[in-house]
């Protein structure tokens, strides 16, 4: 086998100057270990897959090993690599096969290993059925940042398949409901600044209390998204900004609108409102510049005179805004609470302009919104707030089970624990989790803890003294499935209760039986 042009060349006396069909089959000459001359070296008919040319790829760009060696060593393996689920035995699995047998080590660090697109019929997206939106169009009525965000966004980027309508209507939401929150922050921002003449400065020091709610959730904004893209979470990092924008635009700006618009002309410039939204924002566009670059680049240039790019600038840090978390807590609860007040209004037919008397907020820890009493008696439109930690003096809690989902875990016995709910036989657990008509290892549980981003798959360990069928007096044992749709997945594993785990229960009915072995492990995500 060659390795070189130079050893074609001293061979066969000629220097090739491509190495595909039919050139190649130009070299021929005698074998130098067959005596009589008779027998002839050429190109053998057999050739490898073509993926063993793609697996190739992190090094022969580089033409390795005849050149860029040293860039070569210091860039592999790859930080990440990203193709659909297919490729986990064409691409993915020979670049670890030749990597390995090569180098002895992977090919990469991370891969983004994404779903399949379909249509709003569940097929796969063609070129021949044309069953999508022309992205061209797409890209001329709706916008490109649009269309990225949808896709990192949604589900197909954690392995999963995504379908997407042939109207666009799904991108069209994301306008909607992303980009244009995010315009129009922007919008108010310039607005009140250039009727005032009023030319803002980056800086985080205000004394107000929805200024510090606000930069302490920039603070915490710029913690979390850095986390999650460092884990290649784009997804994640996507519903962080969206809950970020719900409380930048609908709490934080609408409850300080009087102190942008000045209608007193004695009255002084509120400096610390505009500052403070002018550093929130550019804030934002570095954060989000990975995510909607385009917009990201024109609201920068807006706020910095037409200066510089968003995408040359270094990732903020979250210490360059003052961080509060109990502040953030509290505030979060308190719009919480507003949220349930303004909807029992809305379901008794009262209007929020109609003044009440009082409200009560109840539950544990809602005495943590008391200093905030006044912001939400305005918000809702009350004259008075009182606050109590026993929620059971106005209402109950009630169980729905699920049966689709708990039938196939507890079989016949779904039933006992549906009527158990019914009438109210169920507890809750310190750990969060619930029991209802069964004895606590049999219990249908949820974690008490959530990751809202990923689905996840968990196992653990399990064996049964008293395994019924087949008869056996050997203790048996196998492994045990959870898996939890992304509202439902464990932020740990050690927070995964035993109970929910898929065991067969039917051949080891009882608790005293049952043994588990280890703690779960988490097969997805890999964090």
């Amino acid at each position: 086998m060659y390795g070189s042009l130079d050893e074609l060349e001293t061979d066969f006396g000629v220097r090739p100057t491509d190495l595909h069909r039919p050139f190649i089959d130009n070299l021929v000459r005698p074998n130098p270990d067959d005596p009589t001359g008779v027998a002839m070296m050429r190109r053998v008919p057999e050739v490898l897959d073509c993926w063993f040319e793609s697996g190739s790829m992190p090094y022969a760009q580089h033409h390795y090993p005849f050149e860029n060696v040293e860039h070569f060593e210091q860039h592999n393996p790859a930080d990440f690599i990203v193709e659909y689920i297919a490729q986990t035995r064409g691409w993915f699995y020979t670049m670890h096969v030749l990597s390995t047998a090569l180098f002895d080590r992977p090919a990469f660090s991370n891969v983004v290993c994404h779903g399949v697109l379909l249509d709003n019929e569940g097929q796969k997206l063609s070129k021949k059925l044309r069953n999508y939106p022309d992205p061209v169009e797409v890209f001329e009525s709706v916008g490109s940042d649009a269309m990225r965000w949808y896709l990192i966004s949604s589900p197909i980027l954690r392995g999963l398949d995504t379908r997407i309508e042939k109207d666009d209507s799904g991108i069209r939401d994301v306008v909607r409901q992303t980009l244009n929150p995010i315009w129009n922050a922007y919008s108010f921002f310039t607005l009140y600044a250039n009727a005032e003449g009023y030319s803002a400065t980056e800086r985080a020091d205000s004394e107000n209390l929805l200024d510090r709610y606000i930069l302490a959730k920039t603070n915490q904004l710029v913690a979390l998204t850095t986390d999650q893209l460092e884990a290649y979470d784009l997804g994640g990092a996507c519903a962080s900004v969206q809950a970020y924008l719900d409380a930048l635009t609908n709490w934080y700006i609408r409850r300080s609108r009087d102190r942008f618009w000045n209608t007193d002309p004695d009255a002084e410039l509120d400096v610390d409102a505009l500052d403070t939204l002018f550093t929130v924002l550019r804030t934002l566009c570095k954060i989000i510049a990975p995510l909607l670059p385009l917009i990201s680049e024109d609201i920068w240039l807006g706020l910095n005179g037409g200066r510089g790019s968003v995408h040359l600038e270094d990732w903020p840090r979250a210490d360059a805004v003052p961080g509060d978390p109990d502040l953030v807590i509290a505030m979060d609860r308190l719009r919480d609470a507003a949220s349930a007040a303004l909807s029992l209004r809305e379901e008794r037919n009262l209007r929020v302009r109609l003044p009440l008397a009082k409200a009560i907020v109840a539950g544990a820890g809602s005495e943590s919104i008391a200093p905030f009493a006044a912001l939400l008696a305005d918000e809702i439109n009350v004259k008075a707030i009182e606050f109590d930690g026993h929620v059971e003096r106005y209402g109950s809690f009630r169980l729905q089970p699920n049966g689709r989902v708990l039938g196939p875990k507890l079989g016949g016995e779904v039933q006992t624990v549906i009527k158990a709910a019914k009438s109210g036989d169920w507890s809750s657990n310190d750990d969060g989790t619930v029991s209802s008509g069964l004895a606590s290892s049999h219990s249908p549980s949820t974690p008490s803890r959530v990751w809202p981003r990923q689905p996840c798959v968990a196992t653990m360990r399990w064996s049964c003294s008293t395994w019924k069928s087949p008869p056996s007096s050997k203790p048996r044992a196998g492994l045990a499935t959870w898996s939890a749709p992304s509202n439902r997945c464990a932020r740990t594993p050690t927070s995964i209760p035993l109970t929910v785990f898929d065991w067969p229960m039917a051949r080891c009915p009882t608790a005293s039986s049952l043994t588990w072995t280890g703690s779960p492990v988490r097969s997805w995500p890999p964090k």
